[in-house]
């Protein structure tokens, strides 16, 4: 039997991520600055793009904003859009304000860069790992 959820990573890795049977196949970057989400960064697995994860993963990002008192300021194309065609989400979703562009843009840019960072972070690990002896 198939499995799928959407696991809230706030925490940990600042996203929403959707996993099928324990095997992560997307993702919802999330940064929470004051009462405002950035929502910058969706990506699915490309051979799971036709399924709605995205849709999913957009969809619990802004139902927790909402219930925790947030607005969510959509940063991805794909999240811009979803809200666009689902007008029951335009209370919790704006746009941001000429005051907020720069300082979303620069927070933007670091969540970029704390991603790339980690994926580089586990080559690295693997790598010494590899090169650890064997145990007996």
């Amino acid at each position: 039997m198939t499995t799928m959820e959407i696991r809230d990573e706030r925490e940990e890795r600042a996203r929403y991520a959707a996993y099928v049977n324990g095997v992560r196949i997307g993702f919802a970057s999330s940064i929470l600055v004051r009462e405002t989400v950035l929502l910058p960064h969706v990506e699915v697995d490309p051979d799971r793009r036709d399924l709605g994860i995205g849709s999913m993963l957009v969809r619990r990002a802004l139902d927790d904003a909402r219930t925790e008192g947030n607005s969510v300021i959509a940063l991805c194309p794909f999240v811009r859009r979803w809200v666009d065609l689902h007008p029951d989400y335009l209370d919790v979703a704006r746009r941001p304000g000429p005051g907020e562009l720069g300082a979303v843009n620069s927070l933007v840019a670091a969540d970029r860069t704390m991603r790339l960072l980690h994926h580089e972070e586990s080559k690295i690990l693997a790598t010494v790992q590899d090169l650890e002896p064997e145990t007996p």
